[in-house]
């Protein structure tokens, strides 16, 4: 709180994501707490009194940074949320979480950033293995021509955006049905997804639509997302 000399108070709040004991750290939060403010503090004559309250606090970790096994990586996070949440506002600050479900796009919903649990633990890759599933997916999918050479085979050449990419190597496919039970025909296309990889080193996850003869004649294909 600050108390300026003709009696008015101002208050400011701000909290952190982890316990914190730097001064320096804090001041600086409190400064970009006080620029993102829409009303900004006038001063008038001057603040007779400033007074800074802790009303939650939280032990800090015995640990030091390097030695920890991602400590520092870790620290320098939660410094970078502080100041998003000091500049945007912490109700603004969103995370993921796992959702039960098989379909890609629903996979995940958001939470506050500052929630508790929600969500099921994701599963962590096999070391040294690629990622199964890329981090951006595009919503909705994007159409796109693919050249296979039989039609229930793996992409050879597909255009994307006016552009020709031809597949250099290629896994899969990973066979994701549909969710039947949630339509009155129990019916729906099932997905043949594929990761590849094309003669640039870019790697793309592209899918079929429908299985060809047994549930259409013609199955579209789409690019789902992109790996980094």
């Amino acid at each position: 709180a600050l108390y300026r000399a003709d009696g008015h108070v101002a208050e400011l709040a701000l909290d952190t994501a982890a316990p914190q004991r730097d001064p320096a750290v804090l001041l600086r939060l409190f400064d970009e707490r006080i620029a993102a403010l829409n009303d900004p503090l006038d001063p008038g004559f001057g603040y007779d009194l400033l007074r800074l309250a802790v009303p939650d606090t939280a032990p800090l970790a015995e640990t030091q940074l390097g030695l920890d096994g991602g400590g520092l990586a870790e620290t320098q996070l939660t410094a970078l949320v502080d100041r998003l949440a000091a500049r945007l506002g912490r109700g603004r600050l969103k995370r993921l979480a796992r959702a039960d479900s098989h379909i890609p796009e629903q996979a995940s919903f958001e939470l506050p950033l500052d929630s508790g649990g929600g969500g099921e633990q994701w599963p962590l890759p096999e070391v040294g293995e690629p990622p199964a599933r890329p981090i951006r997916l595009f919503d909705p999918p994007q159409p796109i021509e693919v050249m296979a050479e039989v039609p229930d085979g793996p992409p050879r050449r597909f255009r994307w955006r006016a552009r020709v990419h031809d597949v250099m190597a290629h896994e899969g496919p990973e066979r994701i049905a549909a969710q039947w039970w949630r339509r009155k025909d129990g019916a729906g296309l099932t997905r043949d997804y594929w990761r590849v990889e094309d003669a640039e080193g870019r790697r793309y996850w592209l899918f079929r639509h429908g299985l060809y003869d047994r549930e259409t004649s013609g199955p579209r294909w789409y690019l789902h997302g992109l790996f980094a």
